[in-house]
């Protein structure tokens, strides 16, 4: 876009006081106020519009009643006719045909010419002709067919239609409306365009280059940014009853490119991070009202869309002192949270995130950055397993392990690089199961290892399998003869593989002359007596892990004084020659004989002596 100047000189802007006070551990690390609009100069006088107003025509054509580009161009002169502390007043008048355009005619002129009749890659042109200090005739052509492209008559274009003109989607033409008139009204550009690369500016609405100044938050409104609010204010300023106070702050959602006077979209660098790391936002505040704002907060977010509010995550805040009249732009160095999924995210700020100022419009104090953050998936690494015991032939079940960043690093599998035979690892939760585990006189190193699609990580669980305390099988009751030598079976264990090596057997108890073999745990007694009831023997096996006890009952038979296993007629002659009598001891050998264990052969014995003879 290009204008005709009569002349044209930087202005000093306004000064207030900003102070930022840092937050929630985000470091601020540049930052730049408002640089200064342009006007035109006749005489050291300021060119402007006799009255605070001017008259547009509207060419027929160009803006038929109620068109996108009508409602559009009214929409333009609105937004300068709203200014606050400003006194200009936009007003139009529809012409009944189009006229032969004159540059000095004092009709101010709107109208779409072929793109062939300006002059390469402009847009739109604004011809000024004035009279002494004041302005006389304003015409503003704008390009028929821009570039090839055309013209988008979005109300609020997004970031893709406004910095990638295409076939597809145009210019927008809101936006070079509401430059060129500008202009109509008696600014100038700034930057010029033509200052070196370093040359400090402030993005505005009168920047030389589309999209001159962009739009504001993440709503994409289009209207004059502060620079340019300074400069109609400075130009008309309002004088009179004194208005209420108009608050109004907003969030650009443009910033300085590198070109000078080319407004970018507000960028973050890098594009991608990882959980903990530091990515510095560009972000611009500015005050569109008539008060200062004192302790303003705003609120860095991050979202899975692109729409930001104060229910996304909240990454920091800075709180701000915002004077009439004041923009700021700055970098901000925003933490990642430690832990974050790996996706695609969007980043942005919200200007009085606590809705502290009742501001006219809160439709623009939210941006959402154009581009997404890609936070990367990092690979997994596990937290330590240590060791752990467990008793053998005992079900195993292992500690559920963890990866340092459980949301980043999700989805997670787990598998196991050594397992033991009937071991096994669910994939999900990491979490070991062994059944039966094994003794061994060593730890068991397992490895267990985490894999997702950034890579794996193995960690060690130790694994000690404790012989467990001996559990003898159950010993079934036994009888055995009177003198008759004893000799039990070999007692088993419930689980052998896991209580062996058995320290030594012995008895808890048993009669006298009863013997255990400490290794085998095999029972003898040579010389058993007969007994009116059964002995209780108990057996007792110890190992490192304790010990364990088992009962049976031996019941030793009397009647067999042969000592043949059998109480037959050859017993029964020997029987005869024990009878003694009751209270009469009974000769030696006799023993077996004595079934009631009274020292003497009688009736009593009799009976007893019969019931084996019938057994």
């Amino acid at each position: 876009m290009t204008s005709k100047p009569i002349a044209r000189i930087p202005c000093t802007p306004l000064r207030a006081l900003l102070t930022a006070m840092v937050a929630a551990a985000l470091a601020l690390t540049g930052s730049k106020r408002s640089d200064g609009f342009a006007y035109y100069l006749l005489g050291g006088a300021a060119v402007a519009w006799a009255g605070n107003q001017s008259v547009r025509y509207l060419s027929p054509s160009t803006f038929p009643p109620n068109s996108d580009p009508d409602l559009q161009i009214r929409s333009a002169m609105g937004a300068w006719n709203l200014v606050p502390a400003s006194d200009f007043l936009y007003s139009y008048i529809r012409l009944d045909q189009d006229t032969v355009i004159d540059h000095f005619d004092g009709y101010n002129d709107t109208s779409a010419v072929p793109a062939w009749q300006l002059d390469p890659g402009v847009l739109g042109v604004t011809y000024l002709v004035n009279i002494g200090p004041e302005w006389f005739d304003t015409d503003i052509l704008f390009s028929d067919f821009p570039q090839g492209v055309g013209y988008n008559f979005d109300l609020f274009p997004t970031c893709e239609v406004v910095t990638q003109p295409s076939p597809l989607h145009g210019y927008s033409f809101l936006l070079i409306a509401l430059h060129e008139l500008g202009h109509g009204l008696g600014l100038g550009h700034n930057p010029a365009g033509t200052e070196a690369p370093t040359t400090p500016w402030s993005v505005a609405t009168m920047n030389p280059r589309y999209p001159s100044g962009g739009t504001l938050g993440q709503e994409n409104i289009i209207e004059p940014h502060t620079d340019d609010r300074n400069g109609v204010r400075f130009l008309y300023p309002h004088s009179g009853p004194s208005a209420p106070p108009y608050r109004d702050l907003a969030n650009s959602g443009y910033t300085n490119g590198t070109s000078v006077g080319k407004a970018v979209p507000v960028f973050f660098d890098p594009p991608s991070a990882r959980p903990g790391e530091v990515v510095r936002l560009r972000s611009g505040i500015q005050n569109f009202g008539t008060t200062n704002e004192f302790s303003v907060s705003q609120g860095f977010y991050i979202s899975t869309d692109s729409v930001i509010d104060v229910s996304d995550e909240f990454l920091g805040g800075l709180l701000w002192d915002i004077a009439f009249q004041d923009a700021f732009r700055f970098d901000v160095d925003v933490p990642i949270p430690e832990d974050w999924p790996a996706g695609t995210f969007y980043l942005g700020s919200i200007l009085d995130d606590l809705d502290e100022v009742p501001e006219v419009y809160e439709d623009n104090n939210a941006v959402s950055y154009c581009e997404p953050l890609l936070i990367e998936r990092m690979p997994p690494v596990i937290g330590s397993l240590g060791q752990r015991r467990t008793a053998c032939g005992l079900p195993f079940t292992g500690p559920t392990p963890s990866v340092s960043h459980p949301l980043n690093m999700s989805p997670v599998t787990w598998t196991l690089d050594n397992p033991e035979r009937g071991m096994s690892i669910h994939p999900e939760t990491g979490v070991v199961s062994w059944p039966r585990p094994v003794a061994s006189p060593f730890l068991y190193t397992l490895y267990l290892r985490a894999t997702n699609s950034a890579g794996s990580d193995t960690e060690i669980l130790y694994l000690g399998v404790d012989l467990a305390s001996p559990r003898i099988n159950p010993i079934p009751d036994a009888a055995t003869p009177c003198h008759t030598p004893y000799v039990s079976a070999r007692p088993q264990l419930t689980a052998p593989e896991c209580m062996n090596p058995i320290l030594i057997w012995s008895l808890n108890a048993a009669p006298q002359g009863m013997t255990i073999h400490p290794a085998t745990g095999v029972i003898t007694w040579p010389d058993p007596l007969p007994s009116t009831t059964s002995y209780r023997i108990e057996v007792r096996a110890a190992n490192v892990a304790g010990d364990g006890t088992k009962t049976f009952y031996l019941n030793v038979k009397s009647g067999d004084l042969t000592g043949d296993g059998h109480t037959d007629r050859y017993d029964a002659s020997r029987f005869t020659t024990c009878l003694s009598g009751p209270g009469f001891q009974s000769d030696a050998g006799c023993n077996c004989a004595d079934a009631d264990i009274d020292t003497d052969v009688d009736l009593g014995d009799i009976a007893a002596f019969q019931r084996a003879f019938g057994n």
